[in-house]
């Protein structure tokens, strides 16, 4: 382990302000975005409107897909900081960041501070990991449970610290009130197959107290939910749990799906993967096998799944980033030098600097056959630019220069460039102009309608549930366990009675369908918000009109 330095008491103070620029600076300035940020939103906010911590709601329908543990800490921001989408997204930025302190954390107990600084640096400047930090999802809470978990569970293997047994297990415990069995399959597959690579008992597997433990977190909530709603079990298990891993009915992908997804993930650091593990690989080092088994067994276990989306494979990028870290601190005090004699490290720099001078020239001059892929380049201008300036002069800069520093200010400006990105981003992909109109123009009386459209971020932003026709939602479930319940009507007439009988009501619908719509009613609309092809329109009923 490397003795301490001068700067090392200056580790954790730098991480903390790196984190503070990188998760938390503007976090609140773009609008939730559909369909994610708006349904975890709209969850945890019913929480309070229901006074119902145990059952999620959505659309004040029962919503059982994932366990709670997620939706109860946006609640509580929600209830320390408002409705804000700062309170909404502070729950994953700060799993973000405790992420990049446990990078730091396990990398020292590894090998030291100096490798364990630049293995939170490059987590920390990952451009995936940055932007899962910023938006709400259930994703990054889930990867630093489940991470927290591997990591305590590993150091009790390898080190002989039992003691860090109970800590690991109740890790994976709130994993499993985020997202369900994953937090206990993948840990056991990882830690099963280090076990079993470098010939050591699966003995210390065997954990009586911690299960137990484990199980008397977790199963309360699974209980409860069966007895509330007894179809909870198969539609949960055997649906949404195992129905996508096993079947591509949800978000089907091929197979090889994650290989462009992690390669995007992992930027700017993708360039210097094939040098970290090809030395990683040829090492004895338990400690770099541990890490290789846990990315690899990540990536593989979500790409034998049938469902994909690409969050999922969140948790491989810590593991990954120490082993880059550690390479880069094993460059040594005169890191000209080092440069000099790695030459994988030259090598891979020097195809980085390529193909970033290339994208960047494709960018500035798209040939025909990019025009299609590069739709969105003026939304992102001038953010892609600047980007992929960076992304080319990085690495060249860092031959040039053999210095690390080059590397790690060159990520750090580009991860600097991802708020923007995504601010840049949220003005396609939230109706947050819908849902305050909505607000303004609410009255008593008046009813929000979903015209073969349904959006859980107008929901948050207008504080109202919809009124839908029936048609395919992720609400069906929750339909399904409230028989009669009054936000569906099957009938086209139930929904012309409805509109006729209120004072105002709301309609929600694609710009396309609103001639059908007025056909419908007998009557005009009056265009209130319009977001994409989609509109808001108020529609006043002929029994209010002759009042």
């Amino acid at each position: 382990m490397d003795s301490k330095t001068p700067f090392e008491r200056y580790h954790l103070p730098a991480l903390a302000l790196l984190g503070l620029v990188l998760f938390f600076h503007r976090l609140g300035i773009p609008g939730l975005m559909d369909p994610d940020e708006g349904r975890y939103a709209e969850i945890a906010r019913e929480i309070w409107v229901l006074s119902d911590w145990l059952i999620p709601h959505l659309n004040f329908l029962p919503y059982l897909e994932k366990p709670p543990l997620t939706y109860w800490l946006t609640a509580l921001s929600f209830g320390g900081l408002g409705y804000t989408e700062f309170a909404a997204r502070l729950p994953a930025a700060l799993s973000a960041l405790g992420g990049v302190f446990l990078a730091y954390g396990l990398g020292r107990a590894l090998w030291g501070a100096k490798p364990a600084f630049c293995g939170a640096l490059v987590l920390a400047t990952c451009g995936g990991y940055v932007v899962l930090g910023r938006i709400l999802t259930l994703d990054m809470v889930l990867t630093l449970f489940l991470n927290l978990g591997i990591a305590l569970g590993y150091l009790a293997l390898s080190r002989g610290r039992e003691h860090l047994w109970p800590w690991a297990y109740l890790a994976l415990a709130l994993g499993a009130l985020t997202k369900g069995p994953v937090a206990v399959a993948l840990p056991g597959i990882i830690w099963g197959a280090w076990l079993l690579m470098t010939r050591r008992s699966l003995r210390p597997l065997v954990q009586p107290r911690c299960w137990l433990m484990f199980l008397a977190i977790t199963l309360p909530w699974f209980i409860y939910a069966t007895w509330r709603y007894p179809d909870f079990f198969r539609f949960f298990i055997l649906e949404q749990h195992l129905g996508r891993y096993l079947t591509p009915a949800i978000h089907g992908r091929p197979f090889y799906y994650y290989v462009p997804v992690f390669l995007g993930l992992m930027l700017p650091w993708t360039m210097l993967l094939p040098w970290t593990i090809g030395r990683t690989r040829g090492s004895r080092d338990p400690d770099r096998l541990f890490l290789l088994i846990w990315a690899a067994a990540v990536l593989l276990f979500f790409s034998l799944s049938r469902g994909k989306l690409p969050p999922y494979i969140l948790p491989a990028l810590l593991p990954l980033a120490l082993l880059v870290g550690q390479r880069l601190a094993g460059l040594g005090a005169d890191a000209a030098l080092g440069f000099s004699k790695e030459r994988g490290l030259t090598l891979s720099l020097t195809v980085w600097a390529l193909a970033g001078w290339a994208a960047l020239a494709l960018y500035l001059r798209p040939p025909t056959w990019l025009a299609k892929p590069l739709a969105l380049a003026p939304l992102l201008s001038p953010y892609l630019t600047i980007f992929l300036a960076i992304a080319a002069l990085t690495p060249t800069l860092a031959l040039i220069r053999r210095r690390l520093g080059v590397l790690f200010l060159g990520a750090l400006l580009m991860a600097a460039l991802v708020p923007g990105f995504i601010e840049k981003i949220s003005v396609t992909r939230s109706p947050r102009v819908v849902g305050e109109a909505v607000k303004s123009h609410w009255q008593p009386g008046a009813v929000l309608l979903g015209f073969n459209l349904y959006s859980q971020a107008v929901s948050f932003y207008s504080e109202q549930g919809f009124h839908l026709r029936t048609f395919g939602t992720e609400l069906e479930f929750g339909r399904s366990l409230v028989p009669g319940n009054p936000w569906f009507f099957p009938h086209r007439d139930d929904m012309v009675a409805l509109a006729q009988s209120r004072d105002l009501t709301l309609f929600y619908l694609q710009a396309s369908e609103l001639s059908g719509l007025e056909t419908i009613l007998g009557g005009r609309t009056v265009l209130l918000a319009r977001y994409k092809d989609r509109i808001l329109v108020t529609y006043r009923g002929k029994m209010a009109s002759s009042r």
